[in-house]
């Protein structure tokens, strides 16, 4: 299949962002941007191509997923090795980090259970992760670049707080309900 194809090479392209941002010393100017977002111009393209084919299925969904954190992580881990992220500005990146793998186990313990994966606040989180991470893993264009970046990223870890309380009620429900 296509799609999967697609999503797979964009799963591979965490490795080197990872390297690029953890070792690299922005001494690769603007390619870890290039490979950010074109490991989320190619997020958006699996999924449409899926569709467009007849081609999704649950094993494509659980990779999309799978290449979707490891983006997360790669970018926010990268980030923090390479200096990027550092003192209390690594909270948010982790907070992003963390909140991937407390979903992930919800959703283990409770398939199905947790009411609708991406709602309208979850998608204005990932859009604010994906900018405050792009921000921070271009070359300097502007001035304060790195503190809204920053700034967008705590934003991002805020509306994740508020996502993932809405998980937890869900899955306490759940769990009282079983």
């Amino acid at each position: 299949m296509i799609s999967n194809a697609i999503t797979i090479f964009r799963t591979l392209l965490t490795v080197p962002l990872f390297a690029l941002l953890a070792f690299g010393g922005g001494a690769y100017g603007w390619w870890p941007l290039v490979v950010f977002l074109g490991a989320g111009l190619l997020d958006m393209v699996d999924g449409r191509v899926a569709r467009a084919r007849n081609e999704t299925s649950a094993f494509g969904a659980m990779i999309d997923l799978i290449g979707d954190r490891l983006l997360t992580y790669a970018a926010v881990l990268g980030l923090i090795t390479g200096g990027g992220l550092a003192g209390l500005e690594v909270v948010p990146g982790l907070v992003l980090v963390v909140r991937d793998v407390f979903v992930a186990s919800m959703n283990e313990a409770l398939p199905g259970k947790l009411g609708p994966r991406v709602g309208p606040l979850e998608k204005v989180k990932i859009t604010a992760a994906f900018l405050a991470l792009s921000l921070l893993v271009a070359p300097t264009f502007f001035d304060q670049q790195h503190m809204v970046g920053v700034g967008v990223l705590w934003i991002a870890a805020a509306l994740t707080v508020v996502t993932v309380t809405g998980y937890w009620m869900a899955a306490l429900k759940a769990f009282r309900e079983a």
